[in-house]
């Protein structure tokens, strides 16, 4: 019989910022810290990634994860956690072992992308946990429309010391009963009223992605512990990364076990599993000294090392989602152009700061990692991200194509335009150039034009140049109201 000697899940809320501000994601972090510095009792702490989070990662991911300009992390404080150390779901028994919240934190990425994590584990006691209470327990959290209520099973008593003595208590309310949809409300909202030009999208509406490993013990001895071992975990594999309840577990018993798309063996005593609604660790102890102690070795790499590879891959995912509805969204709008040129900086960015294939020096990891890519689709989403870009280019570029031939078909109209004035002032002239020249050519005409007719003289050459000048003043404003209203 195989009991659960040590378990732990990770229920991850994707979200998208969207803000009217150039970057929802400095305004996020900057009312946070702004938060945390005005107020007595502050939430929310700002917690750096630490060197030992990034064991075996390459350099360069390395240095993506740890720069604040790329991600930052905020953390509930442990003082006000003390209020969700002891919780039972309806579903359970006043018998059954509690769990509780080890740890929420809050990731949010430079391009809007955010995920709000819970971490769970049991509260460890006497009894022996079992495989069903963990499929029970993250089925009930993981479902945010059919999710059991939680409980919290501290006393009154406890909970006016714990209030008293803590200064972090009452800075966000939690009722004694409440869902896991509750509780994200109650955890994002404030961050919105700090940030009011900043709005939350949920990328998920019925379920929880979960992340988590068990690591089991044998109660007694067997003869063929790894044989035992592949036994119980093709029939719990499925359950535990859909976040199945137990009742499940015969339905998805048939599984076939090899099945190299979602399992991973790496070593004869652990199988990974990864799909699009999860993924999940089973081990069990074979002697070794990293699978000694509680917690062990072994499950705290699980819970930081390996949780990593699939949080890069996730929010490889959530962007690529992120961009793509941008550029749908964009498709409507009359300023298309414009929208579309920026989206188009976001992605190139996007590529060159977290787009990567090799995440970690590990083998063990860095396949994970790999395999998170495959579960998530990674690779035919970007090849389709890019075929937009593609799209994108050939539109800004037939834009910019139309845009030049309607500035020179201006520019042509233009020329016509003082061609033909020219042409009209020309066909106004001539005639009087003509008349000048025949008079300096013929003597007769010009002893005529000087001595015979002077005042006759006079008064044509007055009436000819009034004339003209008041054809030329109409023809030019004839002109310019039509310019006018081609403009129009």
């Amino acid at each position: 019989m195989w009991y659960v000697r040590e378990s732990f899940t990770k229920l991850v809320y994707p979200f998208l910022l969207t803000s009217s501000e150039e970057s929802g994601f400095l305004e996020i972090c900057d009312a946070i810290n702004r938060t945390a510095a005005e107020t007595e009792s502050p939430f929310w702490r700002e917690v750096a990634i630490r060197d030992d989070e990034l064991d075996n990662v390459i350099p360069y991911v390395k240095r993506y994860v740890k720069r604040p300009e790329n991600q930052r992390r905020f953390s509930v404080r442990e003082a006000w956690m003390t209020s969700l150390q002891a919780m039972r779901t309806s579903r359970m028994k006043e018998d059954d072992p509690a769990f509780r919240f080890r740890a929420i934190d809050l990731h949010v990425f430079f391009n809007g992308v955010g995920f709000l994590v819970f971490e769970i584990e049991p509260v460890y006691d006497d009894a022996l946990l079992t495989i069903e209470w963990v499929q029970n327990v993250n089925a009930d959290l993981a479902s945010l429309t059919r999710g059991r209520p939680l409980l919290r099973v501290s006393t009154p008593h406890s909970e006016r010391e714990s209030s008293h003595d803590d200064p972090y208590a009452g800075s966000i309310y939690v009722p004694r009963t409440f869902t896991m949809r509750t509780l994200v409300s109650r955890l994002l909202d404030p961050l919105m009223s700090a940030c009011r030009s900043v709005k939350i999208d949920p990328m998920v509406d019925t379920f929880l992605l979960a992340y988590g490993a068990v690591q089991l013990t044998l109660e007694d001895d067997v003869p063929d512990p790894d044989a035992a071992f592949q036994s119980f975990a093709a029939q719990h594999l499925t359950v535990l990364r859909k976040t199945l309840s137990a009742q499940n577990s015969n339905h998805f018993s048939q599984q076939i076990f090899g099945d190299p798309e979602h399992n991973y063996m790496p070593y004869h005593n652990v199988i990974h599993t990864q799909s699009l609604e999860g993924g999940f660790v089973i081990a069990y102890d074979n002697g070794a000294s990293h699978f000694q102690g509680r917690p062990s070795a072994a499950m705290a790499s699980f819970r930081k090392h390996y949780f990593l590879m699939m949080l890069l891959a996730l929010h490889q995912r959530m962007s690529i989602l992120r961009y793509a509805t941008g550029a749908a969204d964009a498709a409507l709008l009359s300023e298309r152009a414009q929208k579309l040129r920026a989206l188009r900086e976001q992605i190139y960015d996007f590529t060159s700061r977290c787009y990567f294939s090799q995440a970690s020096i590990s083998e063990e990891r860095d396949q994970l990692y790999r395999r998170w890519q495959r579960a998530f689709n990674i690779s035919q989403m970007y090849d389709e991200l890019i075929e937009e870009i593609h799209d994108i280019d050939d539109y800004l570029a037939g834009v910019e194509r139309e845009r030049e031939l309607a500035t020179k078909a201006q520019e042509l109209r233009q020329d016509a335009q003082r061609t033909k004035l020219v042409t009209y002032v020309s066909f106004i002239l001539l005639p009087v150039s003509i008349l000048v020249n025949l008079i300096q050519a013929i003597p007769v005409i010009q002893t005529w034009w000087m001595h015979g007719f002077l005042s006759f003289r006079m008064g044509a050459f007055f009436a000819l140049t009034f004339v003209v000048f008041i054809f030329i003043i109409i023809l030019i404003i004839s002109r310019f109201a039509r310019n006018h209203q081609e403009r129009r």
